[in-house]
């Protein structure tokens, strides 16, 4: 539904929600306050600046150094109320304060048994991101039990008990586009969600009051003509591509969003939730040089003792042949047993046995699991060296070509167990430049490392928060590897890849000699433990285990000669 009011499209029902403000001088009156840059302020701006990109990078002290006498604190409150998640809409409201506002100090309110949640699987860690990040905001209980947070007059009551001296509050789902400074000039200054109701709790943007101004008397004066228009937003800015000149003070977000869907869509939406969480309004794509490309070398992790099948063997194989690697490095601290082992040393010189003893510790902290220990050591070997990345039972098909270009390759894993992230990141299948910015930031969030914790989250979920935050540094290749669990393949590059039931036999067949890579998680193919099953049976694994078989690295490395990816 899309309303037309004075040459403004409002879209009904949508992300956001027109915002409009209101300022009331108790001492001359009801006047409309004009919030939008002079025509001479938009003169100076750069030819290509938008404006709200200079006010988020630049700032003049006058207008936020206010004499004595015109003494509104320059302290933002939030009030938390509701046994709820904080979520990236409410990291967002914050975030906006701290980059537009840029307040001496914010402080969050909540009451004890209302503190922030966190959900089960640590998605939401922003609150933690935040207090962690930023020095100057800090928490206050207003005691032991919440009131009712949907009761609108008590919670005005609230917000108005903690401006009695004077401040500025922010609702905890609107994004500043603006600062409020000028504001502060003024004994009492309002912006809600809608101006033709009575101000309440819920229809509050935000309040800019003085010492004693901020009185429930006073807000429920205002009406019609007291507010002013010069903050509504003139059309929903995810149905439009056009970032407008000219935004308004604030944005409500009345439902979440969530980095991934703001990366590389071109909404105005998402150029303004982009230039808050990254800096910059631009499409975030992964940087990509080939002056410096990943090496063409391999690496698994082989601990504890292991007697090789002919999946793993098929795996260094693979690297060696298919891929055309220099060298393949498999790390153990005990040495390997069974035939394929002494087939790989008697055939595959390219095939290096390095020992490598048991990572005990990381950061102080004792690690007692192999797939803890699995996950710290590739993310250290691809740092220090560079090269790919392969479990025992994963093959490789085909060289990584233009991928080496990128400082970190990797992929989604295809299970929607980790709610509610949106994904998750399997490393089973990874490369990276040496030195990789990403990879000494995975090894980085060890420091924090629970040995007791489930190992998805430091060799799934801790991946895809870092993506989040920076996918500059990472391509997501949905092609890298396609994960197969219990003989079933799950490709992310086919719609509905989170549904167990869609698989390669299920409605999402594909190509396997398109991809890059295969990944059997749990179990291992029959037809891949068995030469002889290997030889007579029929289907993809089949084909896929006699492709690597037929791989000769003299013809792999003709190839990319002759295709110019050597």
């Amino acid at each position: 539904m899309v309303l037309r009011s004075k040459g403004t499209l409002i879209s009904a029902g949508v992300l956001l929600v027109t915002i409009v403000s209101v300022t009331f001088l108790l001492n001359t009156g009801s006047h409309k306050i004009d919030m939008e840059m002079s025509q001479q302020d938009t003169l100076r701006m750069k030819p290509q600046e938008h404006y709200f990109e200079r006010n988020l990078s630049h700032y003049n002290p006058s207008e936020v150094l206010l004499p004595y006498t015109e003494n509104t604190p320059d302290t933002v409150h939030v009030l938390w109320c509701g046994l709820k998640w904080f979520e990236f809409k409410h990291f967002l409201s914050l975030l906006s304060i701290m980059k537009v506002q840029q307040p001496s100090k914010v402080i969050i309110h909540y009451w004890d048994d209302n503190k922030v949640l966190r959900d089960r699987n640590d998605y939401n860690l922003w609150y933690s991101q935040l207090l962690d990040e930023y020095y100057n905001i800090v928490t206050r209980s207003r005691g032991p039990t919440a009131p009712d947070c949907e009761n609108n007059t008590i919670m005005m009551e609230n917000v108005l008990d903690i401006l009695k001296n004077g401040g500025i509050y922010v609702n905890d789902t609107i994004v500043l586009t603006h600062h409020l400074h000028h504001l502060r000039k003024l004994p009492l200054s309002v912006g809600v969600t809608n101006k033709n109701v009575p101000v309440t709790f819920k229809t509050l943007a935000y309040l800019v009051a003085k010492k004693g101004e901020a009185t429930s008397e006073k807000l429920q004066s205002l009406r019609g003509d007291d507010f002013s228009s010069s903050c509504a937003v003139s059309d929903s800015l995810e149905k439009t591509n056009t970032l407008p000149s000219v935004l308004p003070t604030c944005i409500l977000i009345q439902r979440n969003i969530i980095p991934a869907k703001i990366m590389e869509t071109k909404d105005a939406l998402s150029q303004v939730v982009r230039l808050i969480y990254y800096g910059s309004t631009k499409v975030k794509l992964p940087d990509w040089s080939m002056d410096d490309p990943i090496p063409n070398i391999g690496h698994m992790v082989l601990l504890g003792g292991y007697e090789m099948n002919l999946l793993s063997y098929l795996s260094i194989r693979s690297m060696i042949h298919c891929v055309g690697a220099e060298a393949m490095y498999i790390y153990i601290d005990v040495e390997p047993k069974g035939q394929w082992y002494e087939k790989l040393k008697a055939e595959e010189p390219r095939a290096v046995f390095v020992y490598h003893e048991w990572p005990g510790t990381v950061f102080g902290h004792p690690i007692s699991d192999g797939s803890h220990a699995s996950d710290l050591m590739r993310f250290d070997l691809l740092y220090r060296f560079g090269g790919i990345y392969v479990d025992w039972d994963a093959v490789m098909l085909r060289p990584l070509g233009h991928l080496k270009g990128y400082g970190f390759v990797t992929n989604f894993d295809w299970p929607d167990w980790h709610p509610p992230y949106p994904d998750v990141i399997n490393n089973g299948v990874s490369a990276g430049k040496k030195g990789s910015e990403f990879l000494r930031k995975s090894l980085m969030k060890f420091r924090s490392y629970n040995p007791k914790g489930d190992w998805y989250y430091m060799g799934l979920m801790m991946p895809y928060k870092l993506y989040e935050q920076y996918p500059e540094l990472v391509k997501i290749e949905r092609k890298l590897q396609v994960i197969c669990y219990k003989l079933k393949c799950h490709p992310v590059f086919l719609p509905g890849y989170h549904n167990e039931k869609i698989h390669h036999l299920n409605g999402a067949s594909f190509d396997w000699k398109e991809v890059y890579a295969f990944h059997w998680t749990q179990p291992s193919p029959p037809e891949l433990l068995n030469m002889t099953l290997l030889q007579t049976a029929k289907g993809m694994f089949a084909d896929v285990g006699r492709y690597v078989l037929s791989c000769d690295r003299k013809k792999t490395l003709a190839s990319l000669v002759g295709s110019h990816q050597l």
